[in-house]
């Protein structure tokens, strides 16, 4: 299966959702993801501070949230790829907290867009870290994919 939404919280614009849905794309393949089944949904700080809240038990605002999912088991439905080869379940991203991360990193919100939708994408997947140190196995791999595919999205 291979399907991938892209959501705008309602008062959201995004002329560049095309731009963005193919970075996306160009994501997954990057990661290697043979089967995909993701929504991503582009919301602001209450939005994901009321999911946080109640998933995740963090009364805060955050960059993004992963909501790993299974994929529906259909009898005709081909076998699912090994672990790590699929990428099944949906990511919310704070617009308002991006931009925020954005500027106290001194990187544009495209970028910070970029690099929080590739980490979103990676625990989809079941990659994890137990801390945000820069030797940690899956923020290297964040940011060479970043590297690899960063590109201006808006």
């Amino acid at each position: 299966m291979k399907d991938l939404d892209l959501i705008l919280e309602e008062g959201l614009s995004a002329p560049w959702a095309p731009a963005y849905k193919a970075f996306l794309l160009k994501t997954l393949n990057a990661l290697g993801a043979e089967d995909w089944e993701v929504s991503v949904t582009l919301a602001g700080d209450s939005t994901i501070q009321e999911l946080n809240r109640r998933w995740r038990h963090k009364d805060e605002a955050t960059d993004v949230l992963s909501f790993e999912s299974e994929p529906e088991s259909f009898p005709s439905a081909p076998p699912r790829p090994p672990r790590g080869r699929g990428c099944y379940g949906d990511l919310v991203i704070s617009m308002d907290t991006l931009r925020a991360n954005g500027a106290y990193f001194g990187v544009e919100p495209q970028e910070e867009l970029q690099r929080v939708s590739i980490h979103g994408l990676m625990h989809l997947m079941g990659w994890d870290h137990s801390t945000n140190e820069v030797d940690e196995p899956m923020l290297i791999r964040q940011e060479a994919v970043l590297i690899q595919i960063k590109e201006r999205i808006f």
